[in-house]
């Protein structure tokens, strides 16, 4: 059974992570240091005997991800954000163990640090053991802000089955299973037709898993993904690019030179209607009315529009625009 509650603040176990540091004492030194400093809170239930889940027993088995869902069971939430199953693991004993990276097809050797009430460290990522068997695990994701475990955002838990199980007894592949499962197309539909229903909302609005595609038709007009200014990429996670798709357009031969940034939202037809801008209260409606032209002759008539889908189903979304016209 999966639990979210948390209470009882605890310091971390300084002599529990030293048992495992193999590094150079510098980083040692620093590394405790944060530790000593962190305080989480610990599961009602937790590790009533106080004993560290062992990873020995487990050592040697590939596991791999199969479902990552928040505490009430989905894999999407209503901004649109999709929790995916990517990770393959190996535990090698209690103190190692290897994670497959998809940038570099390979598995990378992290080290693990115990502190107690079930809770690890590796892979950069704070975890509590749920289950620990050979055929399946269990772990609650920790979300760590300001050197405290945050309740609230602690609330995403990994399913993991070992290779062996996936083959011989569920007889399916690990693609199969990491598909989203009925709950999510419900949950994803009725979202769907309620934004779609008030395309002109935005608290109907969410963010496209596949977002809106745009494909110039003429030399005329260029399109691409808007290029971040150096250093914004370090901030934004992977997710970014689907929850908030920004593009670069680029109009040559437009009747003046301009260039204007602005929102749109693109239902689920591919027609697009401005959404928000910026510019002097006296001029709204003045420029409200020239960037739907805009809209209307150049963009509609010179790209192809795919309006953005989640599971399939086409809805309405907001996109950013960054229009620059040459003449």
């Amino acid at each position: 059974m999966m639990e979210a509650g948390w209470e009882d603040n605890f310091l971390i176990s300084l002599p529990a992570v030293m048992q495992n540091v193999k590094a150079p004492l510098p980083f040692v030194l620093v590394f405790l240091i944060s530790l000593c400093l962190l305080s989480c809170t610990r599961s009602s239930e937790g590790n009533r005997d106080g004993k560290r889940p062992p990873f020995t027993p487990i050592a040697g088995i590939d596991f791999y991800e199969v479902r990552r869902a928040f505490d009430n069971g989905l894999s999407f939430d209503t901004l649109g954000f999709q929790q995916e199953p990517i990770w393959h693991i190996n535990f090698t004993n209690d103190d190692s163990v290897k994670i497959h990276s998809l940038s570099g097809d390979s598995m990378l050797h992290y080290a693990i640090y115990y502190d107690q009430d079930s809770i690890f460290y590796f892979g950069r990522e704070w975890f509590r053991v749920i289950d620990l068997e050979r055929d399946s695990l269990m772990l609650q994701r920790l979300t760590v802000q300001n050197l405290r475990v945050k309740e609230a955002r602690s609330n995403v838990y990994m399913k993991f089955y070992s290779a062996r199980f996936i083959e011989d007894s569920l007889e399916t592949t690990v693609d199969e299973l990491r598909k989203p499962h009925r709950q999510d197309s419900v949950f994803i539909l009725n979202m769907v037709d309620r934004t779609n229903r008030n395309p002109a909302n935005f608290d109907s609005l969410f963010s496209a898993r596949n977002p809106v595609s745009f494909v110039s038709k003429s030399t005329t007009i260029t399109v691409k993904e808007h290029a971040l200014k150096e250093g914004q990429g370090m901030s934004r996670t992977s997710a970014y690019q689907y929850l908030y798709p920004e593009f670069d357009i680029v109009i040559n031969k437009a009747f003046k030179d301009f260039y204007y940034p602005f929102s749109v939202f693109v239902d689920q037809y591919g027609k697009m209607t401005v959404a928000k801008f910026i510019t002097s209260p006296e001029f709204e409606e003045s420029r409200r009315k020239v960037l739907q032209g805009i809209v209307d002759v150049y963009l509609e008539n010179l790209l192809e529009i795919k309006p953005g889908s989640t599971l399939g189903f086409p809805h309405n979304t907001l996109v950013m625009l960054y229009v620059k016209g040459i003449q």
